[in-house]
């Protein structure tokens, strides 16, 4: 069977959608053999099949690698939104921490204490190093900070004991010559403490609970219990 040009234009897109008849195929390229007219509108009409379908294929990598990275942006964006929240909560928890304690050092609870026990909780203890040793001590607080006024009388040794038990002291201390105190810390108020001096025996000593009401003092109490809670 003979074609002439016009009926191989018509069949030129079915042959290659491989869609004509095998008898219509034969007759194309016995056709196509002689015509070369029409193989070269053949060979355009393969390119322009061909081109869009790669142009396609790349488009449709580039859009895939296009949503991987606006999801893997999305989950880095999340994770630091995440990361970024708890770290607020974290700090917000500790400036609330932080001022609460300020506000025990401020304006701390004052407990009844049996007779015969000094409350340095209620006020501040002033004594010579000849009385000291007398009086029974009740902290609120985990420290006692011991003052004297003279810097010539600084090269006495502070004991503390347990006023239960006076056979040993508990704790060994000397005034610090730049500071002239000394501060015995770890203490609890389940205890009663009593505190002597071999200093000069006129001196005049302090005792106190050693209460700073500062952001920094009572931050650095916050982290002391939240270490000792993750400790245990």
């Amino acid at each position: 069977m003979k074609l002439n040009c016009s009926i191989v234009d018509d069949l030129l897109p079915l042959y290659l959608e491989n869609d004509c008849s095998e008898e219509s195929k034969v007759a194309l390229e016995e056709h196509l053999k002689e015509c070369l007219a029409c193989r070269k509108k053949l060979a355009r009409m393969k390119e322009t099949n061909i081109i869009p379908q790669a142009v396609t294929a790349e488009s449709e990598i580039q859009l895939t690698n296009y949503v991987k990275k606006v999801k893997r942006h999305r989950i880095r964006i999340g994770i630091v939104a995440i990361l970024i929240s708890v770290l607020s909560a974290c700090i917000l928890s500790l400036c609330f921490l932080t001022i609460k304690d300020m506000r025990t050092q401020a304006n701390p609870r004052v407990y009844t204490v049996e007779d015969g026990v000094y409350n340095l909780t209620s006020a501040d203890l002033k004594t010579t190093a000849a009385d000291v040793g007398n009086y029974i001590l009740f902290t609120n607080n985990s420290q006692i900070k011991v003052s004297i006024q003279e810097r010539d009388n600084i090269g006495g040794e502070l004991l503390l004991w347990n006023a239960k038990d006076n056979s040993v002291p508990i704790l060994y201390g000397n005034i610090d010559s730049d500071t002239n105190t000394c501060t015995f810390t770890g203490l609890s108020s389940a205890n009663r403490y009593r505190l002597t001096y071999s200093g000069t025996e006129e001196t005049v000593i302090t005792i106190s609970e050693g209460r700073v009401v500062s952001f920094w003092s009572s931050l650095q109490n916050v982290l002391s219990e939240i270490f000792v809670i993750i400790q245990h």
